[in-house]
């Protein structure tokens, strides 16, 4: 029988692969967009949204796999004190993981809704003309990619469970209360705040680390990052 270990490495590296993958589709189907855009400036106008079946499979599945990250359950240890670096590479992972998913089901949104007025459905369009839609449809798009994207950092703390990101890095965050649980959503909402301005800031302001290995935001939220190993 294979070991839980064992189990979670192999998840790690499947998860890996298939956040990877998704370079390598952009790159070998010459994927030039991915979601929408509207501008106007000065008289000229110009509305565009973009997406490919093959992103939309892998979204589709990497949602599958994120699922299913929420489920396991597995005995965790420390295994000493993460480094800034691995944790803004769980951070970047999580970025870009998030954002591929909510910005290929927003763009099949506006894909839909052009297809309504044109009765063809295309996975692409880019157009120098308005429609009525086109504003209704801009800012509650734009809103809830935010808002998954926000909730995708924030319910796995409300589960006591790692984001993608982090479990492929091996980090695991302690609530305020002690190394193990669940945060609740207000305390989990703040704590991707914090750690959102903390890394977002990376490359300009490095933040330092304590002699308990914290950070001036783990410090703010009364948190600590773990690096772990499975049993």
């Amino acid at each position: 029988m294979t070991q839980p270990s064992a189990r979670m490495n192999l998840l790690r590296m499947v998860l890996a692969i298939w956040v990877l993958l998704v370079f390598a589709l952009f790159y070998h189907f010459s994927i030039s967009q991915i979601g929408f855009s509207i501008s106007g400036k000065d008289g000229a106008y110009h509305a565009s949204a973009g997406s490919h079946p093959v992103l939309l499979g892998w979204s589709i599945i990497a949602v599958i796999l994120f699922l299913a990250l929420m489920h396991i359950e597995a005995e965790t240890f420390d295994d000493g004190i993460p480094g800034l670096r691995r944790r803004f590479l769980a951070f970047l992972i999580d970025f870009l993981f998030s954002l591929a998913v909510t910005s290929t089901f927003a763009a099949m949104i506006a894909l839909l809704i052009e297809y309504s007025h044109t009765k063809q459905f295309a996975w692409n369009f880019e157009r120098n003309y308005s429609l009525p839609t086109d504003n209704a449809i801009l800012l509650p798009l734009v809103v809830l990619t935010m808002t998954l994207m926000f909730l995708y950092f924030v319910w796995p703390l409300t589960k006591g469970k790692q984001t993608v990101g982090a479990f492929i890095m091996r980090l695991s965050t302690t609530p305020p209360f002690g190394d193990k649980g669940c945060f609740t959503f207000r305390e989990a909402a703040r704590r991707v705040w914090f750690e959102f301005r903390g890394l977002t800031l990376f490359a300009v302001f490095k933040p330092s680390l304590d002699g308990q290995g914290r950070t001036w935001y783990d410090r703010e939220t009364n948190c600590r990052v773990r690096l772990i190993r499975f049993q």
